[in-house]
């Protein structure tokens, strides 16, 4: 589920970005990865002789695979890592994202798994520059929805957090917040006088 993490959840991530949103990615992601594996291999005669040794010893691969997904929505950005042996890092700004597509093939569908795939300004149809596909996403429809709504505010007039997707009871920081602009236009209209 995407639900957005609790007051003790709150951090940075590594470039110093607030985590609005995680997402979590669906356990059976990791069967879906072996059959893509044994489908690749099953393609080829020599790759066809791997297929028992690739059942015995793909899961735990396929785990770590699976362990390796990350997916954050930040204020300005969606974070996406991938891979164990071959790192994968996507930023995609927020302002740039022009969709995340839903879809389903028939071998996600037997699964009840989608992938989205993150469109963007500049991405160009079918190609994979400036793109990310995030196969797997629990709860694939909020996860979207909360993304393009961060969006649309950051994107609609300078930085903003979406309520939607906020992290907790931010009254308390919003009340300093006030208190100091209050102090700051006392301080502005005292050297004015």
């Amino acid at each position: 589920m995407t639900n957005p993490p609790t007051e003790n959840d709150r951090h940075l991530n590594e470039e110093g970005n607030l985590i609005l949103l995680k997402a979590k990615f669906d356990p059976r992601l990791k069967m879906y990865f072996m059959l893509q594996a044994l489908l690749g291999l099953a393609i080829t005669f020599f790759g066809l002789l791997l297929v028992p040794v690739w059942m015995l010893v793909g899961r735990p691969v396929h785990q770590r695979q699976f362990d390796a997904l990350e997916c954050e929505l930040t204020e300005r950005t969606l974070n996406f890592r991938k891979g164990f042996l071959f790192r994968i890092q996507k930023n995609v700004p927020l302002d740039k994202i022009t969709d995340l597509a839903l879809n389903e093939g028939p071998i996600l569908r037997y699964f009840g798994l989608c992938s989205l795939a993150v469109e963007t300004a500049g991405g160009g149809a079918g190609t994979a520059t400036g793109q990310a596909l995030l196969v797997g996403i629990m709860n694939p429809v909020e996860f979207r929805n909360a993304v393009m709504r961060q969006r649309d505010l950051v994107a609609g007039g300078g930085l903003r957090v979406d309520p939607g997707v906020a992290l907790g009871d931010e009254s308390g920081v919003l009340e300093e917040i006030r208190d100091s602009l209050v102090r700051i236009e006392k301080m502005l209209a005292d050297r004015k006088a």
